[in-house]
């Protein structure tokens, strides 16, 4: 089905209109754009998910029997040999729903359609159209990164960019071995590879009344939510999260300093 034709607020409401299988490649080519992209925001154009520096870098949208892919000309042309398996046009290529998406050639394309919008004029911020700050990432954080697994690098990219889009005034490291942001000195949010999978922790998170934060620290006001796939991770649900994780938050900075005692700042 072609949904240019109809409304979305966003890209996770142009997904989640789409089967859960249909969703899952979305999801692949998304963070394969981010991947690629790290300083391109998210918007919805014409009706199909875009990401734009300066100007939009690509659009992707579903089809009946493929997904179509929209990174202007150029880069067609200049792909062409290592897209000779592929159905193009001027302007568009075609994946098949029904096989994997060739990723690393989609990285390509993307960083290839990134380097010339920003020939074409250097990246400011009030280019951005959704006010959101990207980030690339920090050596620590992309050591770490680089040590999980493929499947859990997927998880932690992903979650790395959504933390940095939401909370651009946040400071984060890697801390007791794992990444965690940070605002004014108090732990906000960070994930960590344990064994039932990647973990999600909100360090306040058990106040958010959030029933996907279901996994409750027992002492402290600690929440967490486990992935074992990129495509577990409802972005709706963890941008709302996330900007709870600034409304609510509870004193860990000076737990040491009060003896274990807890103190609600907001």
């Amino acid at each position: 089905m072609n949904k240019s034709s109809l409304k979305f607020k966003d890209i996770d409401g142009y997904h989640s209109s789409c089967s859960a299988e249909t969703r899952k490649i979305l999801q692949q080519l998304r963070l394969a754009i981010k991947q690629a992209a790290p300083k391109a925001a998210e918007t919805i154009s014409y009706g199909m998910p875009a990401f734009r520096q300066n100007k939009t870098l690509v659009y992707y949208a579903v089809h009946k029997e493929h997904i179509g892919f929209y990174p202007t000309p150029k880069p067609i042309d200049h792909f062409k040999k290592e897209l000779k398996n592929y159905k193009t046009s001027k302007g568009a290529i075609q994946f098949s729903i029904k096989k994997p998406l060739p990723l690393a050639l989609i990285k390509k394309i993307v960083r290839y359609r990134a380097e010339e919008d920003m020939k074409i004029s250097p990246l400011k911020s009030n280019k951005n159209p959704n006010n959101i700050k990207t980030q690339s990432f920090s050596k620590d954080i992309l050591s770490y990164h680089a040590k999980q697994t493929s499947a859990d690098k997927k998880i932690c990219d992903l979650l790395y960019q959504e933390i940095c889009n939401a909370l651009p005034e946040a400071e984060y490291k890697v801390w007791h071995g794992h990444p965690v942001w940070f605002l004014d000195g108090n732990p906000i949010v960070g994930y960590s590879k344990e064994k039932r999978g990647l973990r999600l922790m909100f360090w306040s998170g058990a106040d958010f009344s959030e029933k996907g934060l279901g996994v409750r620290g027992g002492k402290f006001k600690d929440a967490s939510v486990f992935y074992s796939d990129v495509s577990d991770i409802n972005t709706k649900d963890l941008k709302r999260w996330l900007k709870k994780s600034k409304e609510i938050q509870w004193d860990y900075k000076n737990i040491v300093k009060r003896k274990g005692v807890l103190r609600r700042l907001k």
